[in-house]
């Protein structure tokens, strides 16, 4: 940003984004006063996002109430988030609230100042002067950032550092964040321990905690947080890396209670809504994770942030709890509570523009709610042809392993489980759930399998009338697996001829199996076994009616 001693605001391109047609028009005048000659505004983050370009703004400033919609914090996250603001460029968060809420988020989102209303001419003077002069100081090391060229930064803020000490906090701050995104923490770990040294600010302890967080030091990061919270118990950054070291150590709960904390300290933060959830998640706390991505949901809309997936997470969420829910009650609520977020989703812009992969997802969680009111067959005619297409979208993959535990389909939900761990936009914590889940089913697999197992070596001895109970046991613990009830068919299906007086319960039988495969998209092995089964079935009944 270059200097005009003369008038530096003229020719700079200055945004205002307010709802407040009095403030717009008081803001301008007070602009226009200092020499600014290129200003103007709109309404709302929604009417400006479209006219910001990258390089396109000098100066913008934002109100942080702007009515509905999202409000100034959001826009600037959006902006940042977006790229379309330089880091030459100055954004200013305008409010005229002082609730510790509203500074904390507004201090979160870091603009590079920030006015409460009421303010005068002179002091929007003074902090424009004293921005511009920042801008201009720190140009080389801003321009570097933008091209990438993390290493060069670092040194140009150690070199601001040194000569000109005033300076060096924030010089300091800056070479940390670098460390952090280069993955350096030993380097951030040496420059912190020399300033703590001599000294114990508030800013460096706060990033030495995260520092030995990053290098696994959880005890030291827990207690430097505990000397920070001495100091102000409302001290979030400390709240936050306590509840992550502490949720590395496995204290679940202590960590669950203090993020909970920081986030009604502060709660607009984006970023803290998702450390909630992945605690919440990490330490099975469903009511938590049901609210937390009910927050990250809501925040989310109409958002440079919106994404289908946080429809989908807090779906997930609340299966989470219907799966493990006692009561009657319980159950019919939460499955209430899933069909109206469901029908309500499909509403949203982020589901409609991508109709397909949320039809995809909605046929799974359809098919998980029949199977909790017990209606198996109909949940396994739901997912039969994408499972038999190997069709699935990525983004699905989690729900059709669920759904193929809560049916029993052990070998097809394993196998979904380990074409979900391949993928590169696998995600840690929803494997973490998916193997939770597994092991939870572990003994029913094992009883499945042994009694399904078992079944197989009789027949091939040819005792079939014991091979047909171990089935039938198999399909006790896996009610759906297509494999064991077509192992029973082809046993009862050698059985008939010796049946005598019970080739009627033994056709009955075989009707019911057949009507729990018959209609399905079956893998192509699965459709040719059933093919040959039903083909001896026909022949053996019309040979069997005949006969009486």
């Amino acid at each position: 940003m270059s200097q005009n001693s003369e008038n530096p605001l003229k020719d700079k391109s200055i945004l205002i984004i307010d709802d407040q047609k009095s403030f717009q028009q008081l803001l301008k005048g007070m602009l226009i006063q200092l020499g600014a000659n290129n200003v103007s505004f709109y309404d709302s983050g929604e009417a400006a996002l479209n006219k910001i370009d990258k390089d396109s703004v000098d100066i913008v400033f934002i109100d942080y109430n702007l009515g509905q919609g999202r409000n100034g914090k959001q826009f600037l996250e959006e902006l940042k988030y977006l790229n379309k603001l330089s880091r030459h460029s100055i954004s200013i968060l305008v409010t005229g609230e002082s609730t510790r809420s509203v500074v904390l988020s507004v201090l979160e989102i870091e603009p590079d100042d920030y006015l409460i209303k009421p303010f005068s001419s002179g002091m929007l003077k003074t902090r424009l002067s004293k921005l511009s002069n920042k801008k201009k100081l720190f140009f080389d090391a801003n321009q570097a950032i933008e091209d990438g060229q993390l290493e060069a930064a670092v040194q140009i803020y150690l070199k601001i550092a040194k000569d000109r000490p005033r300076n060096a906090q924030f010089c300091y701050k800056r070479v940390c964040q670098i460390y952090f995104d280069l993955g350096q923490y030993q380097n951030a770990f040496e420059l912190l321990g020399n300033i703590l040294a001599t000294a114990r600010p508030t800013w460096a302890l706060t990033y030495m905690a995260q520092t030995c967080m990053f290098l696994a030091q959880y005890d030291k990061a827990i207690r430097i947080c505990d000397e920070l919270l001495g100091q102000n118990r409302f001290n979030i950054d400390a709240l936050d890396i306590k509840a992550l070291s502490l949720n590395h150590i496995d204290q679940g709960k202590e960590s669950l209670f203090l993020i909970e904390q920081s986030c009604n300290i502060s709660p607009h933060s984006f970023a803290r809504q998702k450390t909630f959830a992945e605690i919440a998640q990490a330490n099975n706390a469903l009511e938590a994770l049901i609210k937390a991505h009910g927050t990250l949901l809501a925040m989310s809309k109409g958002t440079a942030f919106a994404h289908i997936d946080y429809q989908f997470n807090y779906i997930r969420a609340m299966f989470s709890q219907l799966h493990l829910a006692n009561s009657k009650e319980e159950k019919a609520d939460l499955s209430n509570q899933i069909k109206g977020s469901l029908r309500q989703a499909q509403n949203d812009p982020t589901v409609t523009e991508q109709h397909a992969l949320f039809k995809e997802f909605n046929t799974f969680c359809e098919a998980r709610l029949s199977v909790s009111e017990g209606d198996f067959l109909d949940a396994k005619k739901m997912i039969a042809p994408y499972i038999a297409e190997q069709s699935l979208s990525s983004s699905v993959l989690p729900d059709s392993v669920m759904a193929l535990f809560d049916l029993g389909e052990f070998d097809d939900a394993n196998a979904q489980l380990e074409k979900y761990k391949g993928l590169n936009e696998c995600d840690g914590q929803t494997l973490k759930q998916l193997q939770e889940r597994n092991e939870s089913l572990a003994n029913h697999q094992t009883e499945f399998e042994q009694h399904n197992v078992r079944g197989i070596e009789l027949y091939k001895q040819g005792d079939f009338q014991n091979a047909i109970e171990q089935f039938e046991m198999a399909l006790k613990y896996a009610p759906m697996n297509t494999g064991s009830a077509l192992n029973l068919l082809q046993a009862l299906l050698q059985l008939l001829p010796r049946a005598n007086q019970a080739a009627d319960v033994i056709l009955e039988k075989c009707r019911s199996n057949f009507r729990l495969v018959e209609g399905m998209a079956l893998p192509r092995q699965h459709a040719k076994r059933l093919e040959d089964l039903k083909f001896e079935y026909n022949k053996l009944a019309k040979l069997y009616s005949q006969s009486n």
